[in-house]
């Protein structure tokens, strides 16, 4: 009874799996021409996912046999897997974004106000002092900017690799500014400098209230563990004779399946969704080199 639990716990899991990639912070964006198979998925699955099912595998075995409980078999890994997911921080990438763009545009209004610099080189004079989250992009920027791109289209290039409405925000004063003299690029810079520190409190104001349901589930989560551990514990006694059985083991799985339920739920509440982006994106960033 064990080993067939233990096979389908197996396949159960693989499943899971899948569920806990669904809830990890987006990765960027990538151009594929092949579609995604079984394999690619398992290929992408993090280092640390698999060594978790491997362990909770074992773990879950190990329960089953020490407490008669086959459903340990699925539950273990089960937890390993989805708990780390669903009970870890939410993505601070929009909030970290906000506080780079508001840093690189002070740095940028600082220079500009000199008054003896256009766009372009302003933006290569502050490369050193760029936010590691921008730099790479920035690098791009001003490369693009320096060959036969034209302003417009360079900045909307940058836009589009960071694929955020701030961005946009960000991108649309400097294609304006761009047009102005050195006090009113200064000035526009700044501008939006002190929007995006606003919008950067606010976000982290709400970001505080949504972490109070993980909290609270992380509290619930502890102590439907160890009411768990107990119950391997203290399997032997006759009380948990029903659970031995299949009946028994599919009621227990469902009153567990119901609380996962109930963590998917508030996960999904506490997430939101991106803002929709301002500017509309290009159909090739390679257009602007051509032009």
């Amino acid at each position: 009874m064990i080993l067939i639990s233990s096979l389908a716990g197996v396949l159960f899991v693989g499943g899971l799996i899948m569920l806990a990639m669904y809830f990890r912070p987006a990765a960027p964006k990538a151009i594929s021409s092949t579609k995604t198979t079984l394999r690619t998925r398992w290929q992408r699955v993090s280092k640390k996912t698999k060594n978790n099912l491997v362990i909770g595998v074992i773990l879950g075995v190990i329960a089953a046999i020490v407490s008669g409980l086959p459903v340990m078999v699925i539950v273990v890994p089960a937890a390993m897997i989805i708990l780390p997911t669903l009970l870890g921080k939410p993505s601070t990438y929009e909030r970290d974004l906000l506080l780079a763009l508001e840093a690189w545009s002070r740095s940028l209004a600082g220079t500009a106000d000199t008054g003896r610099f256009t766009l372009r080189e302003v933006i290569g004079i502050t490369q050193g002092s760029v936010p590691v989250l921008l730099k790479a992009s920035v690098d791009r920027l001003y490369a693009r900017m320096s060959t036969t791109w034209t302003t417009a289209d360079a900045l909307r290039a940058f836009a589009d690799e960071l694929d955020n409405t701030y961005a946009d925000e960000v991108t649309i004063y400097l294609i304006q500014a761009a047009e102005f003299n050195a006090g009113g690029l200064s000035k526009a810079l700044n501008s939006v400098a002190d929007g995006l520190s606003g919008n950067a409190k606010r976000k982290i104001e709400v970001e505080v209230e949504r972490n109070k349901p993980r909290e609270t589930m992380i509290t619930m989560t502890f102590i439907i563990g160890i009411t768990l551990a107990a119950l391997v514990l203290f399997a032997g006694s006759g009380q948990m004779d029903f659970y031995r059985t299949p009946l028994g083991g599919i009621a227990l799985a469902l009153i567990l399946s119901m609380y996962v339920g109930l963590m998917v739920w508030a996960k999904n509440i506490t997430r939101v969704a991106p803002e929709p982006r301002i500017l509309q994106p290009q159909a090739s960033v390679e257009t602007g080199a051509q032009r």
